[in-house]
């Protein structure tokens, strides 16, 4: 798959799903090491249970922070004739149960019967993704973490498979110079990655 370089935006809610998910793993082992005789026993709905979910967005972080916030020594990816910079993209290939198991996580906690000790750790550890005037909260994470499953997951088609083939035939650390068809496939892919991730907003390119 392709993943832009959107300085970082797409790893801040895993970082906050990743802490949620090691608060739940913990409070799941106390209950099975020291069963309360008073309190029900703490029932994490899948793929929340059994540290599932937390593996796979693990594993996610760990393929995609080296995509993001890249130095200038990776490489640019320029339009034809270098006339300007685009985003740095990356061909990346990811494990699709790992998708999956996102999507369903986002799923599972934006469920309206979520247990409600569940949703005030959610709520707690999505505040600091607040960018406006108003606090973040469980629907805010729910919503990135739904459309960046939807990113990773992007359909493939000519276009993502042009560009895929000309990132990966281009030696690491080295500028790539698009063509005029990948410049096109670019700007097709470019948009329907907005319509996603920004609803439309302006990430498939920047100029210098």
């Amino acid at each position: 798959m392709l993943v832009v370089d959107l300085d970082g935006e797409p790893l801040a809610p895993l970082r906050a799903l990743e802490e949620i998910l090691l608060c739940l793993g913990t409070w799941e082992d106390d209950d099975r090491r020291d069963p309360g005789t008073d309190t029900e026993p703490l029932r994490l709905p899948p793929p929340l249970a059994d540290r599932i979910a937390l593996a796979a967005v693990q594993q996610l972080l760990s393929a995609l922070t080296p995509t993001q916030s890249r130095g200038p020594g990776c490489g640019r990816l320029l339009a034809p004739d270098g006339r300007y910079e685009h985003a740095p993209m990356t061909a990346l290939t990811l494990p699709a149960a790992d998708i999956d198991l996102l999507s369903a996580t986002a799923a599972a906690l934006g469920h309206p019967r979520l247990d409600a000790d569940i949703a005030d750790v959610v709520d707690a550890h999505a505040e600091p993704l607040a960018g406006g005037c108003r606090p973040a909260g469980r629907t805010d994470l729910v919503s990135l973490l739904a459309r960046l499953a939807g990113l990773l997951d992007l359909a493939h088609t000519d276009d993502t498979r042009l560009l895929t083939a000309r990132l990966r035939a281009t030696p690491p650390g080295t500028d790539c110079v698009l063509s005029d068809a990948e410049e096109a496939a670019h700007a097709r892919t470019a948009d329907r990655m907005n319509h996603i991730w920004a609803h439309g907003s302006g990430i498939d390119r920047y100029l210098y």
